[in-house]
């Protein structure tokens, strides 16, 4: 970007006294302080209280992996860049294997909701003035949307934090080439958290594009090479430092099979896919023409400018997001809420009949926002126990070591014998045919005695299998099988079993030669001959029975 390009995009002029905190009124003061009072409150009920998402224990789960020597992708699947567990593995580490540790792995969470508010807070002075700031920061913690997120122990937060720097940076002054070295390189430290950086990239890159080309004066080909060049040496120290240590541990292909090859075949599993990618050029012929009239109309200089190209940022992202992703959520918005958050404020704020009104409605807003929280907040605790009871669970009914066939690796503390995960991705991916169900084979092989409870997001041959051969003690299950009227049945798993009944350890002969207690049994079929009165019998995982389970009393472990 040229010289002048860069001066245009300088900050403007002081902002006026009103529009400062000393300058607003002293219920508008009021109003921001007691909103911001409630707003920690109930982060603070929601950290305790709200539900965890299925992915919270999911990235524990490989956080795990690299605390304890695995290499991601190579020893255990994930379809998510590595950074963050990288980073968290140490964090985990400290707080050992214990049954809260979601609980605690949430806080490192909490400094990084702070910088991504107080980016908010700086972006939104440099476009406007302090008072539309403190709103933009006070409205982006009261987005349901945002609040629920950040409070999840996810990648997605070190990476809107990622961002929100960058953004910080790309907004700090001129734009020699160190900062936009700088930009890149932050950049590609995102990217390796998420690979939905691409999107940051054509949203960060293409605003900057279209901004040079439509409010410069005379634009010209080479600042743009260079500036593209510069960022590119920035942006691939970081990505080639995690690819050259990957590929030093034998683990490249797995990492390009987790994050690119498994990723693209999202959209083999989805109909129609090919009308979102014809939305895109016509959205994009739209957003240039909108821009292309707005930059006839006015000239841009200092902050009107970054307002221009934040304007035509949020627009880009939107139309890529919606255009080229193809499981669309929350947390694909978060990128998009603060720079919203500050747009709204200022939109606010700006419209002069509402100047008499603006701290009630405003105070209206916070309560609206207060209370969808609450609704997401308040059921959760229930579940919160019962998610901390199931790591309790794992960890008493297992020993370190001992794997566990969950769905995406919700037991944390313990291998899973099967390499995919059963969320949406690889569900519909078995349905199509496109990924092979070889659960029993993989969890005989593993020598695995215990999985969750029976659960509909298993493939078919797979749930066969754990329902046939494991029975039920409440959130989990062991290896081992009702026992038939005429003594046979069959273990699927090879290991150390015992033949009981509701009141202990049964008497009698197994398999021709008096039982005398665990009994190491291979795979087949085998016959017990009860010496005592008929009863229900049970062969059963033995490490499970020594350690106080049994399939006879679900009701009292059932969580």
């Amino acid at each position: 970007m040229s010289a002048g390009a860069a001066a245009g995009f300088e900050a403007s002029a002081p902002e006026p006294a009103e529009e400062t905190w000393r300058g607003l009124d002293r219920s508008e003061q009021a109003l921001i302080i007691v909103l911001s009072l409630v707003g920690l409150a109930l982060r603070v009920l929601g950290f305790f209280r709200y539900r965890f998402d299925s992915d919270e224990p999911q990235h524990l789960h490989v956080a795990w992996g690299w605390m304890t020597g695995l290499v991601q992708y190579r020893d255990l699947f994930d379809n998510h860049a590595p950074l963050f567990h990288m980073l968290t593995a140490p964090l985990l580490a400290l707080v050992g294997e214990r049954p809260d540790a979601l609980l605690y792995m949430r806080l490192p969470m909490v400094p990084l909701f702070a910088v991504v508010v107080a980016a908010t807070y700086v972006i939104g002075r440099r476009l406007y003035t302090q008072r539309i700031a403190i709103w933009s920061a006070l409205i982006l913690t009261l987005m349901p949307g945002f609040f629920l997120k950040t409070l999840e122990f996810r990648t997605d937060n070190l990476w809107i934090a990622v961002w929100m720097i960058a953004l910080v940076v790309l907004t700090g002054g001129a734009l020699t080439g160190s900062r936009i070295f700088l930009i890149g390189l932050i950049l590609g430290i995102a990217f390796c958290v998420s690979l939905k950086t691409f999107l940051l990239i054509i949203t960060v890159g293409g605003a900057a594009l279209i901004t040079y080309l439509l409010c410069e004066r005379r634009p010209a080909a080479w600042p743009i090479v260079r500036t593209l060049l510069v960022a590119l040496g920035g942006f691939v120290i970081v990505p080639a430092a995690v690819a050259a240590y990957f590929i030093s541990v034998g683990a490249w292909k797995d990492l390009v099979y987790c994050n690119f090859t498994f990723n693209k075949l999202v959209g083999e599993t989805r109909d129609n896919v090919w009308l979102w990618r014809a939305f895109f050029p016509i959205a994009m012929a739209v957003l240039l023409y909108e821009a292309w009239s707005v930059s006839r109309r006015r000239e841009f200089d200092g902050s009107a400018r970054w307002r221009f190209y934040f304007a035509v940022a949020l627009a880009l992202f939107l139309i890529t997001l919606r255009s080229f992703w193809i499981m669309i959520s929350t947390r694909d918005f978060l990128p998009l809420m603060p720079i919203g958050a500050i747009f709204l404020a200022a939109l606010v704020a700006r419209w002069r009949f509402t100047r008499p009104y603006l701290v009630p409605i405003l105070a209206c807003a916070g309560v609206v926002c207060a209370g969808f929280k609450l609704h997401y907040i308040s059921p959760g605790g229930q579940q919160t126990r019962r998610d901390l009871a199931f790591t309790r669970e794992v960890l008493s009914l297992t020993r370190k070591g001992e794997p566990i066939m969950d769905l995406k690796g919700e037991s944390i503390f313990r291998p899973r014998p099967f390499y995919n995960i059963f969320e949406a991705i690889s569900r519909a991916q078995m349905q199509q045919g496109l990924l092979r169900d070889t659960i029993p084979e993989s969890m005989i092989a593993a020598r695995c005695h215990v999985a969750i409870a029976d659960n509909n997001f298993f493939p078919p041959r797979g749930r066969k299998f754990l329902n046939d051969n494991f029975l039920n003690l409440g959130s989990l299950r062991a290896s081992g099988q009702w026992i038939a009227g005429d003594g046979s049945f069959n273990i699927a798993v090879e290991g150390d079993y015992v033949i009981v009944a509701r009141g202990g350890e049964a008497r009698g002969s197994l398999d021709g030669t008096p039982y005398n207690g665990p009994r190491k049994l291979a795979a087949g079929r085998h016959v017990f001959t009860s010496s005592g009165q008929a009863e229900r019998l049970a062969v059963f995982w033995a490490p499970a029975y020594g350690r106080g389970y049994s399939p006879f009393h679900v009701k009292e472990r059932q969580l």
